[in-house]
């Protein structure tokens, strides 16, 4: 007989060897192509041990998955409290999360195929965004009026960050990580601490930080700021609500093809997409398996079609609002409000086109890679005219910093069920965006108009 510690030190070390059998197997494979049986076989043990620790795939994805949100978290916490300054603290964490990917391309990629596995994987995501979020609004207790920035903008910050990490991932750029740096932290002090601050820290190369010596007043320690409330944010196995359904009406005839597009945002709405077959997209559409098959060869299939058809749509709306308004400041509200009334209007679209169409394989984020790009010739604008001193301040990757700190913040009260409420996000978005142009008290006073 085995005693208790020799047990709990085998079993211990047969779920290690599973984790990072599912670690390194779903990086190269995916989740869908992923099975226990890969698993098994790579940790070098026989189902009944894997049995013992998990009850499936999921389970053992997700558990893995809160293992590395887990030791994420850890290091960040370590290196945040390495420093004595709040930006440097926060660089600190910058460089020890590029390390980290960089050092270990399975876990980068396990981080970006896990998120197939549906609402809960994005709720672990989202409680580590939630953290980093927190280290950053740090930088409003060192402001004389700590209310002047929206507690969203961290929240944006972190989520540009995020999606500028995650593209370099998915493009299999992850040696192009350093080189974000400075660019990320420019961002994350600009609203805090002002212009120089941010040039400052876009001159620094991506070493080991010196004392932050910029005169920063130091009237409070930068602790972590309070958490946004709980209900911001989605519970980690929630279902999200039905909500409205279905593609305008202008957009949709009753053409089989556009009933299965329609079929397609209202199954993977209520299932997830890896949770969605084609007997759910048929039984949305209230057509025929067979109908379906005249259509579209597979599920992959019938979402790239939903979600080239959505997108078109989307740009379209946002261009024509865009142009409406002679002045670029003007005209980006506009753009922004044109967006949110369209995804608040359409739960189950806004979800297809803003959450789903990361897991949905590599033609869908390709896609919406290019979705992005589209987006940034519009903020691109705001650079002409403008004086050489805020010209200087503006990175190559602002534009694309500025789009995906938007979206991540449309997507997460998506994921949260909050769609319809989409349109309260208007005034901070439009701040968010416009403050590295026009500075924060011109983009505090657009964002505020009626």
């Amino acid at each position: 007989m085995l005693d208790t510690e020799t047990r709990d030190r085998t079993a211990g070390s047969e779920r290690a060897r599973i984790v990072d059998a599912v670690i390194e197997i779903a990086a190269e494979r995916g989740y869908g192509e992923t099975t226990v049986e890969l698993i098994v076989e790579g940790a070098g043990l026989d189902r009944p041990a894997f049995d013992r620790h998990f009850r499936g795939k999921y389970d053992c994805f997700l558990s893995a998955w809160q293992d590395v949100n887990e030791q994420c978290l850890a290091t960040m916490v370590k290196a945040y409290e390495s420093r004595e300054e709040w930006p440097d603290r926060l660089r600190a964490v910058a460089e020890q999360i590029v390390s980290g990917l960089s050092e270990d391309p399975s876990r980068a990629s396990f981080g970006v195929e896990v998120l197939a596995a549906g609402d809960a994987a994005r709720a672990r995501r989202d409680m580590t965004m939630r953290v980093v979020a927190g280290l950053i609004d740090a930088g409003r207790l060192l402001m004389d009026d700590p209310e002047a920035v929206p507690h969203t903008t961290a929240e944006a910050l972190a989520g540009s960050a995020y999606g500028q990490i995650y593209s370099r991932v998915v493009r299999g750029d992850v040696d192009q990580l350093p080189a974000l740096i400075p660019q990320l932290m420019s961002a994350a002090v600009m609203p805090y601490l002002g212009v120089e601050a941010a040039m400052d820290e876009l001159r620094r190369d991506s070493g080991a930080p010196d004392r932050y010596g910029r005169g920063v007043a130091k009237k409070r320690a930068a602790k972590p700021a309070k958490p946004a409330p709980a209900d911001e944010y989605p519970p980690e196995l929630a279902r999200l609500p039905p909500g409205r359904h279905g593609l305008p009406r202008e957009f949709v005839t009753h053409n089989q093809r556009e009933r299965l597009i329609a079929g397609i945002a209202e199954a993977i709405a209520e299932h997830g997409y890896s949770g969605t077959t084609i007997a759910h997209i048929t039984r949305a559409a209230a057509v025929s398996r067979r109908t379906f098959y005249e259509h579209f060869e597979s599920k992959d299939e019938c979402f790239v079609a939903a979600y080239d058809a959505v997108m078109a749509e989307l740009r379209e709306r946002v261009s024509e609002a865009f142009e409406e308004s002679e002045e670029w400041p003007q005209a980006i509200r506009a753009g922004i409000d044109a967006m949110l009334e369209f995804l608040a209007a359409n739960p189950n679209l806004a979800r297809l086109c803003m959450v789903e169409a990361l897991v949905a394989g590599p033609a869908v984020v390709e896609r919406y890679d290019a979705a992005i790009q589209s987006f940034v010739p519009y903020f691109q604008k705001g650079r002409e005219g403008r004086p050489p001193e805020v010209l200087s301040r503006l990175s190559a990757t602002t534009e694309e910093a500025l789009v995906g700190g938007m979206v991540s913040l449309i997507s997460r009260r998506i994921i949260a069920g909050k769609a319809e409420q989409l349109e309260d996000l208007l005034p901070d978005l439009v701040e968010f965006t416009l403050t590295p142009y026009l500075g924060s008290a011109e983009a505090s006073k657009i964002a505020k108009q009626d």
